[in-house]
């Protein structure tokens, strides 16, 4: 359909125009992204970021991985192979008290803990899954 209007000719303008565009974008965001539409695992992130970030956050201060770090907290020298999933650890970071009550003592690993941990619930989502990914990559 053609609009004249002051002297010029202008065509309608359809969205099936841009049909082909449309198309070329979904493909290259399917095929080009695919760790949008997997589910997230300890391999789906980068670990080095993961392990940055846990010094990053001072998770150190209290675990210890390989024998380095400290000895406030469990060990998570064997967390990749102890831990229930992936979301389980996300919630633990960020909710540490949906899991234990604050004050309580638990055992892991034949010693004992109190349950200390503080919520890091101010921490990016993306950071919080690198993190998690580390962690559960850490099985001896």
């Amino acid at each position: 359909m053609k609009i004249k209007t002051a002297g010029t000719v202008k065509k309608n303008k359809s969205i099936f125009n841009f049909a082909p565009y449309i198309f070329i974008a979904f493909a290259c965001l399917f095929f080009l992204s695919p760790n949008l539409f997997m589910p997230k695992t300890a391999y789906s992130y980068n670990n080095s970021q993961g392990k940055y970030l846990f010094h990053y956050y001072n998770c150190d201060d209290c675990h210890s991985v390989n024998g380095v770090g400290g000895s406030l907290g469990p060990s998570l020298s064997n967390y990749g192979n102890m831990v229930p999933d992936f979301n389980w650890t996300v919630q633990q970071i960020k909710h540490p008290n949906s899991h234990f009550k604050r004050g309580d003592k638990i055992s892991i690993q034949g010693k004992t803990y109190y349950v200390i941990m503080p919520s890091y619930n101010y921490i990016p989502q993306y950071e919080v899954n690198e993190l998690a990914s580390y962690l559960e990559s850490l099985k001896k």
